[in-house]
């Protein structure tokens, strides 16, 4: 085999092999799996804003947030603040007395995506969510649990 013809024969073989090696490195992680049920378009939340404490898990750090339903949208306070999410529609299930909502937003700017899955009890609310992070080289998850009402938390809570 003639020196050149070699050399780009070799410049393709590493080539291929770093970039198997880049995507076997890469591992997806999945959004929070909403359960099944006869979702509809957003609306029963209309008009309600739900002051919430949630914990990551895993690290166990404390934050508040303030969820806002109007119009059939959903907005996070915190996500708004951080990375302009905007409005997104939501949706909702009634099982008995309780709401259940599902939600996904996607920040414009940066590969963040956070699904939401709450029940809304009269006042209260609790939440789980992913905040997932993609790029092309790494995938990166942040789990959250969080609960609230209609009234703000006692400040003696948040700072816990």
């Amino acid at each position: 085999m003639r020196p050149v013809v070699k050399a780009i024969a070799v410049g393709a073989l590493a080539v291929g092999a770093a970039t198997g090696a880049v995507s076997l490195m890469h591992r997806d992680i999945p959004d929070l799996a909403v359960p099944a049920g006869p979702w509809q378009a957003g609306s029963a939340l209309d008009g309600r804003v739900f002051h919430t404490v949630d914990t990551i898990v895993g690290t166990g750090k404390v934050v508040q947030d303030e969820l806002h339903f109007v119009d059939g949208r959903f907005q996070s306070a915190m996500c708004q603040e951080y990375c302009d999410f905007g409005w997104s529609d939501y949706e909702t299930k009634q099982v008995g007395d309780t709401f259940h909502f599902t939600v996904t937003t996607r920040c414009p700017d940066a590969p963040h995506t956070v699904v939401w899955y709450g029940i809304v009890d009269g006042e209260e609310l609790r939440l789980e969510a992913t905040w997932t992070t993609r790029r092309w080289y790494w995938t990166h998850q942040i789990e959250v649990v969080g609960e609230g009402s209609t009234a703000p938390p006692p400040a003696a809570v948040i700072a816990g």
